[in-house]
């Protein structure tokens, strides 16, 4: 068995929309790596980084913790499944399971809290409390596997439900888009995942997985749905004709947040991206 490489560092980027302060972000992210290897279904040494963006839908009540909650726990219903894309419906009841326990308990502290504030749940407030908050989930995985001639094989293992996207670069431009491959197929009524939904079935059935092999140099970009748009919007000729821009993305392993922040800033002004919540997550082979 071959020894596995360093497993890529996460970056995470994220900004508010234009307006909103920075605690009414409902967008959320989350990536964990493996501190040591593991063994595939092969028996092969493995080792694994994480990482997972949600988009909480405005129109629900408590989208921000719901988001957050849900990229936890698909994060560590991935780790505990191994070879997750294999078992989906297996995969989802756990991650369903796990989900619907932490929600009812954070509901509970949250109800708790409010009382002890003096500020109890209002009359109008308890069917939004009923009907549950819903978000958009992404969820992926890059894995390092040792082959038995001492070479590495990297790849990535993904799930979506809603329009996150996970983008593949390679050399500086677009390799791979999933689950949306064009900026039309961004819609106003995105697949979402809800608190109090239980059916797991139907979530396995709308639920996308996709998978893909990676070369040393290779980025992998988690995007909420706004970036993701920007994004797709740069492959068009459209985009090309407005400044050649699509032959390049910013320098994204040299931003930190205020940096990011400044850049979609502008390129809200530029009528480039729409004014939402921007999360990215980054890594790189």
């Amino acid at each position: 068995m071959g020894d596995i490489p360093a497993l890529p560092q996460a970056q995470w980027l994220w900004t508010q929309k234009s307006g909103s302060s920075e605690r009414e972000c409902e967008d959320a992210a989350y990536c964990w790596q493996s501190g040591e290897a593991g063994v595939d279904s092969a028996g092969r040494a493995v080792a694994s980084l994480y990482a997972a963006v949600s988009d909480g839908a405005s129109e629900s009540l408590l989208a921000r913790d719901w988001a957050t909650l849900l990229v936890a726990d698909a994060v560590e219903s991935m780790r505990l499944a191994g070879d997750w894309w294999e078992e989906l419906g297996t995969f989802v009841r756990d991650l369903m399971d796990r989900s619907a326990l932490h929600w009812d308990a954070f509901l509970t502290r949250y109800q708790a809290e409010r009382a002890a504030q003096g500020r109890p749940i209002t009359w109008y407030e308890q069917p939004g409390l009923e009907k549950g908050a819903f978000a958009t989930l992404l969820g992926a995985e890059i894995r390092a596997t040792a082959l038995e001639n001492g070479t590495t094989r990297w790849a990535w293992y993904s799930f979506a439900l809603g329009d996150s996207c996970l983008f593949q670069l390679r050399d500086g431009r677009l390799l791979d888009s999933f689950p949306l491959r064009t900026v039309e197929e961004f819609g106003i009524t995105p697949q979402l995942l809800g608190s109090r939904n239980h059916d797991a079935r139907l979530v396995a059935e709308r639920m996308r997985v996709a998978h893909g092999e990676l070369l040393p140099g290779d980025e992998l970009l988690l995007a909420t749905d706004a970036l993701a748009a920007w994004v797709l919007s740069r492959e068009t000729g459209e985009a090309k004709e407005a400044g050649g821009e699509a032959a390049g993305f910013p320098a994204f392993a040299a931003f930190d947040r205020q940096d990011f922040a400044e850049w979609v800033d502008d390129q809200r002004a530029r009528a480039r991206m729409r004014n939402d919540d921007v999360t990215l997550v980054r890594a790189k082979v």
